[in-house]
């Protein structure tokens, strides 16, 4: 049964949808009506010259944040630093240009200039919220969408360089994981919404979540402006480099690490080893680094990155090639973290030498969280047959 609203910001129950989740017509693009149709699963689309239509669909489709699939390629993409992502800085104009970019099979589009001002309008309150994706500068890629509670209704996207959504769209992912929200909205099934991990379910279950998430807090204001509280963290660095002068820079590297992240902890005796998984003209000097720091595990690794590319890092996209210096996440705290772009534990540890040596100086009982043993007993069973050597002043002594 198709309802038809008036000037009462009152919606049919969600249930009562028709078979293609058409629900209602009619109605406003009030904040008001705007908001408790989302409070209760309903959400408007419509084309140009059509009255304003009100949507249940049945399936819904969802994105747990802890189901995200995140590809080789998007998490290769997402670890250059290609593009950066800030939040909540460009809202209308992403808007704008989700409008514009042409899509397959679709002609036209249904984000009118009414719609716009709406969201433009709820953005300001602090409801609607921009993940935006620059390179040199220029805005190549983003999405909006609603929050309330938690969750997160993601109402459309847009790219113009390949995966630049799609790292938006990580980012987004990460924040709901960081804020426990309970899931992101998709609203329709897709293959590239299917590819990321989301799945329709019934709506039954959806406004389940949905009645749930209702009962928390919203997550007002700008995003881009939300006060972190300060939390110490022990982080565990492997740094080392098989190019140039290569003591000084494991030195230059340990300055980076206390200027960008924190305060050296520990250090451990410089390691040698050969070149793992292919040749080259030296051998590799490791060092664990123990730091504490106040920044978030993704900042940690955003800064890592960075000094990376001070220290002359060129990625190629090889996990196996020569370069000046490496700044791998081994530990933070004894915590287990799975996000598009940083997994901790590192997920070789166990089964590196020149990983282990240096650890099992510094920190030889500290048990791995997930597979706990020691850092020694995961020595003493780890089956790699690289050479691990202690370097001390220019020299080689055998362990």
């Amino acid at each position: 049964m198709l309802f038809e609203l008036n000037s009462k910001c009152i919606f049919p129950n969600p249930l009562l949808a028709e078979g293609d989740g058409l629900l209602a017509v009619g109605g406003d693009l009030s904040t008001e009506r705007l908001l408790e149709a989302y409070r209760n699963g309903i959400f408007p689309w419509y084309n140009e010259g059509e009255p304003i239509l009100w949507w249940a669909l049945n399936p819904r489709m969802v994105l747990f944040p802890e189901e995200f699939h995140c590809s080789k390629t998007l998490r290769r993409c997402i670890k250059s630093g290609k593009y950066e992502v800030r939040v909540d800085t460009a809202f209308e104009k992403v808007m704008r240009s989700c409008a514009m970019v042409e899509r397959e099979g679709q002609d036209g589009t249904w984000i009118q200039e009414e719609l716009v001002e709406a969201y433009t309008r709820l953005h300001k309150l602090g409801y609607a919220h921009s993940f935006e994706a620059y390179y040199e500068g220029k805005l190549v890629g983003g999405l909006y969408g609603l929050s309330l509670g938690k969750a997160f209704f993601g109402e459309s996207m847009f790219a113009t360089m390949p995966d630049a959504s799609k790292v938006c769209f990580a980012s987004l992912v990460e924040f709901a994981i960081e804020n426990e929200f309970l899931f992101i909205d998709a609203q329709q099934e897709t293959s590239h919404l299917s590819s990321l991990g989301a799945k329709p379910i019934p709506i039954e279950d959806f406004l389940s979540l949905l009645f749930i998430s209702n009962q928390h807090e919203t997550l007002m204001g700008k995003w881009s402006k939300i006060d972190r509280k300060t939390v110490m963290s022990k982080v565990t660095f492997l740094i080392g480099g098989n190019q140039g002068d290569r003591e000084t820079l494991l030195e230059r590297a340990c300055k980076e690490i206390e200027l960008r992240i924190g305060k050296i902890l520990q250090v451990s005796s410089i390691y040698e080893t050969e070149a793992w998984g292919f040749e080259a003209e030296q051998s590799f000097l490791n060092q664990a680094v123990v730091v504490e720091t106040d920044l978030l595990p993704e900042e940690v690794l955003r800064q890592a990155l960075n000094i990376e590319a001070v220290l002359g890092r060129v990625r190629n996209g090889s996990g196996y090639a020569s370069r000046t210096m490496d700044i791998d996440v081994m530990y933070i705290d004894d915590k287990c973290i799975s996000t598009p772009s940083l997994i901790v534990p590192h997920p070789r540890i166990q089964e590196r030498n020149f990983v282990l040596e240096p650890l099992c100086e510094i920190m030889p009982n500290f048990v791995h969280p997930i597979l706990q043993k020691t850092m020694q007993e995961l020595l003493e069973k780890c089956s790699d047959n690289g050479k691990v050597s202690l370097y001390k002043q220019g020299k080689v002594t055998k362990k």
